[in-house]
């Protein structure tokens, strides 16, 4: 298959890589600055995400068939204002070394005026977050090129 229209290419792929970098950096920068704009607190691993909005409270079967992928975990907490609130990981789990277990503390930090939007603090967040980071960068390097190229 012929491209015709490089420029076009390019641009939907900087685009593209735009909105996946901008997307997951932000989720890296929450967990970098929600500690001390916000409020940190410790919170409970309750379950794990499976597809969809489901969720699983079984340990070790995080409702996925492929046992060497993460399981994004559901936890709960009580919030300043005396709330329980449940949320899930944000970050992708990639690799399954770092996989959490159901009654595991771990910290999370949460604006002020919004519970809900949680993060958790905790280095096996990072590595997903850093490969879609790079998976990013390589579109719109790759688009660039398309467009440079033009």
């Amino acid at each position: 298959m012929k491209i015709q229209n490089n420029r076009i290419v390019g641009f939907i792929m900087l685009v593209i890589g735009l909105g996946i970098f901008f997307y997951w950096g932000n989720i890296l920068a929450k967990m970098v600055y929600l500690p001390f704009s916000g409020t940190t607190t410790e919170a409970k691993v309750i379950g794990f995400k499976s597809k969809g909005s489901k969720w699983i409270v079984k340990n070790g079967n995080s409702g996925s068939k492929n046992i060497l992928t993460g399981k994004r975990p559901f936890f709960e907490f009580i919030s300043i204002k005396n709330e329980l609130i449940k949320s899930h990981s944000k970050a992708p789990q990639i690799f399954v070394f770092f996989n959490y277990s159901i009654g595991e503390k771990i910290s999370v930090a949460y604006p002020l005026d919004n519970a809900a939007n949680s993060i958790i603090l905790n280095w096996r967040e990072v590595p997903g977050l850093l490969m879609m980071l790079a998976f990013g960068i390589l579109i719109i390097v790759v688009g660039w090129s398309y467009l440079k190229g033009s």
